[in-house]
């Protein structure tokens, strides 16, 4: 890890750390240093997934839900981080999706109390993630994503389709690799000081890269409260 980024790591545990109000864990906690981030590896049984968005004021992380095979979400140092408490995929033996498909593909993750939770990305942790559902991705637009496994790789919008939508390398150099799914696909709009949320990351689909949109992954967790 470079200076730079270990300092952007420590600002945030400490200002976190400083403004934390909760009881103490005890040393049997299993999540006790654990700090919960968009782009973070996590683990659910034997899958290797990312984070995708971190709701500080909620304490609820989100990800892909194909990668909901186990119920305790663990991170790269096998602490316990949380545990899933609402998931849907509804393309499970489906190994390909059409332009006419829906796809659902979420799961929400309720943090261990003693996580200290950031929506700062890695690995600078400087800007928050700006989770608004009124921005929805369009051919064209300009986004990257962030994986556990190939970090941070940028490209655009292909295409739109029912609750998901598809990307290009374009310009850019736009990859992926397993463990990245469920990571952030965030887009850097001029005159908008913070990247902002638009996808999950899905994976492959054929030469391109697909994420679920993230204003409909929002309708659909509200919807089931």
């Amino acid at each position: 890890m470079r200076g730079s980024s270990l300092m952007g790591w420590l600002t945030v545990v400490l200002t976190v750390a400083a403004s934390w109000t909760g009881t103490p864990p005890t040393p049997a906690s299993a999540a006790a240093a654990a700090l919960a981030y968009p782009g973070m590896t996590i683990t659910q049984g034997q899958t290797l997934c990312t984070m995708g968005y971190v709701d500080p004021a909620t304490g609820l992380g989100y990800s892909a839900g194909h990668c909901d095979t186990a119920t305790e979400v663990r991170d790269e140092a096998g602490d316990v981080v949380g545990h899933v408490v609402a998931a849907r995929h509804n393309r499970v033996g489906k190994p390909t999706s059409g332009p006419d498909d829906l796809v659902v593909d979420y799961e929400v993750i309720r943090l261990h109390p003693s996580v200290m939770a950031t929506d700062r990305t890695a690995p600078s942790f400087i800007r928050p993630l700006l989770a608004d559902p009124a921005t929805r991705p369009r051919p064209g637009m300009k986004v990257c994503h962030q994986g556990a496994t190939t970090g941070k790789s940028c490209g655009e919008v292909a295409a739109v389709y029912d609750g998901w939508f598809t990307m290009t390398a374009g310009s850019g150099d736009l990859t992926s690799d397993h463990g990245d799914s469920g990571g952030p696909v965030y887009a850097v709009i001029p005159g908008v000081p913070q990247p902002v949320l638009v996808g999950l990351f899905r994976g492959a689909h054929g030469a391109q890269l697909a994420a679920v949109t993230w204003a409909d992954v929002q309708a659909l967790t509200a919807a089931a409260d």
